[in-house]
């Protein structure tokens, strides 16, 4: 993975075309992003990138093909420049997403660098990313989404509080106003994931954990957490195959391990026992044309 020298990088950058490339690189100066030169890298996970940025000039089935197949449920959203036409409105509309966000070519100069200022603000890294995959699934249940959204840290997006994630079902069911056992049985049937709740807790407090340390001691983490340090060293170990110092020199290591572990667990939704898992559209085909410069709204969702 590119770095900068303080850092992961915030933005990936990847385009088809190497004189687009360096319109966007141009368009982006002085912006923490980093230009790829292979669609592999970025699928290497990375504790800081909070969105790519995938440039074309072709619109070509196999690129969005591309994006379609390898951007995973812990993937960074993806900011798709291209030019507008039907051909590229037509690949796009398979791809809908909140996700996904479109800035045509002609407009990139004016709002990419916007669109990404939005990505950056909100993101949590690879568990937020996940909660907001799952929970474009609108079929699920009040008391499901409220659990997501409180485990992955979308939940102090809205209250505006710092993010510190429940490790204890029983805690969480009482927030959703549940018997644990009930929330426990409603999330077998309804998330897309084989693991128990338990489990999802476990990496939620991991991830935040090495997000959050920030040269602090593992003892004050783990009270932060409602834990006892050695309790947090052994869920490292089970579930990141880490120590705690490992940890801490290289925690991209355990982002790789969680997403790992996603790829597993994670269930298509139309191949999900309980049969409500259909896609759902998050968009129509004429949202995806351009605003008027009065209409226009922040970001364009696919």
């Amino acid at each position: 993975m590119a770095r900068t020298q303080s850092g992961p990088l915030v933005y990936l950058l990847y385009c088809e075309d190497g004189e687009l490339g360096g319109r966007l690189e141009r368009v982006l100066a002085g912006l923490p992003i980093g230009r790829v030169t292979s669609r592999e890298s970025l699928l290497e996970p990375s504790v800081g990138a909070c969105a790519i940025v995938f440039g074309t000039t072709t619109c070509s089935d196999e690129g969005f093909e591309w994006l379609r197949s390898t951007l995973g449920p812990v993937s960074p959203p993806c900011v798709v420049v291209a030019p507008l036409s039907v051909e590229c409105l037509r690949r796009l509309y398979p791809l809908r997403s909140g996700r996904l966000q479109v800035v045509w070519t002609d407009e990139a100069t004016s709002r990419l660098a916007e669109v990404l200022e939005d990505f950056r603000r909100v993101s949590r890294g690879p568990m937020w990313q996940l909660g907001l995959n799952l929970l474009s699934d609108y079929s699920f249940r009040s008391a499901i989404r409220e659990t997501i959204s409180r485990v992955c840290g979308l939940h102090s997006d809205r209250a505006g509080v710092p993010f510190i994630p429940v490790h204890s079902v029983s805690h969480l069911a009482r927030h959703v106003g549940l018997a644990a056992s009930t929330l426990s049985r409603y999330w077998r049937r309804e998330v897309p994931l084989r693991c128990s709740l338990k489990e999802f807790l476990s990496w939620a407090v991991l991830l935040w954990a090495v997000r959050a340390r920030s040269g602090d001691a593992w003892n004050a983490i783990a009270d932060q957490a409602g834990l006892q340090r050695r309790t947090l060293e052994r869920n490292f170990m089970r579930m990141a195959e880490c120590t705690l110092a490992a940890a801490a020199d290289d925690p991209e290591r355990v982002v790789r391990r969680f997403s790992e572990w996603v790829v597993l667990v994670w269930q298509p939704r139309l191949a999900h026992r309980s049969g409500r898992h259909e896609s759902v559209a998050t968009s129509a085909l004429p949202q995806l044309l351009p605003a008027s410069p009065a209409q226009r709204p922040r970001s364009s969702g696919v």
